[in-house]
């Protein structure tokens, strides 16, 4: 490397450098990367003993200094002086010679501890505001029942019609039942997915469930589907199930007179899963609503616990996959799943 290059452009990088040889041991490295490791370089020792996951460094090193390989931003904890471990970001490049010969590798190093940090006070602030929004559905559900309780139970205390009576201790078994499966939907949605993984081949499974989604919903509606491939996901199949009828459903109770609704199944791309589309031409979601659509116990039915599209997300990201939903284009939604494929 070039003596001017040493001193005028790496001694000043904020990012860290460290140079390995072909064997995976240091030969040099700037001032930033002493301060990253807070002074436990030392020379010919091995990249990998510098961070808790020593052999996955190790592996990524054999791999970059074998056969090329290029790795970004992969992460690693490192000890600190004060107890707690520093978040790192190692890139991985080989350094070639003019014949193409594979002579080593640099290694580039940014500092994450204080980025991570406020990534995780900002996804708690989230939390604590998607609690404040599930705790205010619960108590308004839960305030609604009960009023209308309490209603029928001071009314019983003057009534002396017994037909009467019999009419206000069904709309209390009625409103208390209600309540009873608030808090059943509740405890299933707040426990742990248990997801069974077989090959499923989802074209079938999509085909059968569009059939339950009719016999449930009855209507003037048109539904089509369409598949460019015919994938093989790893899956629990009930679950996936559940989660594609519930997508279904709501999209047959958003539509209006001549209602459609279109399920596609598409490859994204070699190894990188399946996409499924389910879009309809009904009323669409309001803008100020989408983004609080996944959120527990919100919901805009007037007889929805606004726990369906939450299970459907928790269920979607126990397969690893993600679930998104976007205004069509010309009216109504488009929720779209994508799942990893075999």
């Amino acid at each position: 490397m070039n003596p001017l290059l040493n001193a005028d452009i790496t001694n000043k990088m904020p990012s860290g450098l460290i140079l390995v040889d072909r064997e995976g041991r240091i030969t040099s490295h700037n001032p930033a990367s002493e301060r990253i490791f807070e002074g436990t370089l030392t020379p010919r020792s091995r990249l990998g003993g510098l961070v808790r996951e020593a052999q996955a460094l190790e592996d990524l090193l054999q791999r970059c200094l074998q056969s090329g390989e290029v790795f970004t931003r992969v992460e690693f904890h490192v000890p600190s002086r004060i107890g707690e471990d520093k978040r790192i970001g190692i890139n991985l490049s080989p350094v070639m010679t003019s014949a193409g010969k594979i002579e080593g590798a640099i290694c580039l190093l940014s500092d994450l501890t204080e980025i991570v940090e406020l990534q995780n006070r900002i996804k708690l602030k989230e939390n604590f505001a998607a609690l404040g929004e599930m705790s205010a559905g619960i108590a308004h559900e839960f305030k609604n029942s009960l009023a209308t309780i309490v209603g029928y139970a001071q009314m019983s205390t003057t009534e002396s019609d017994i037909e009467t009576l019999h009419t206000y201790a069904r709309e209390v078994h009625k409103e208390s039942q209600a309540l009873s499966r608030m808090v059943t939907d509740f405890l299933n949605f707040a426990r742990p997915v248990t997801a069974t993984i077989n090959d499923v081949d989802l074209v079938a499974l999509l085909q059968s469930t569009i059939a339950d989604a009719r016999n449930l919903r009855h209507g003037n509606y048109e539904m089509q589907f369409q598949a460019s491939s015919a994938p093989v996901v790893p899956c629990d199949p009930t679950l996936i199930r559940q989660s594609f009828l519930n997508l279904l459903i709501n999209a047959v109770e958003a539509l209006e007179a001549d209602g459609k609704i279109s399920v596609s199944v598409s490859s994204v791309k070699p190894g990188n899963g399946v996409k499924i589309e389910i879009q309809d031409n009904g009323r669409g979601i309001p803008p100020e609503v989408m983004p609080k659509i996944f959120l527990p116990f919100y919901t805009t039915k007037a007889h929805g616990t606004g726990l369906g599209l939450s299970l459907v997300q928790k269920i979607v990201l126990a397969h690893n996959g993600r679930i998104e939903v976007h205004r069509a284009a010309g009216g109504g939604t488009r929720f779209t799943v994508t799942l990893p494929s075999s």
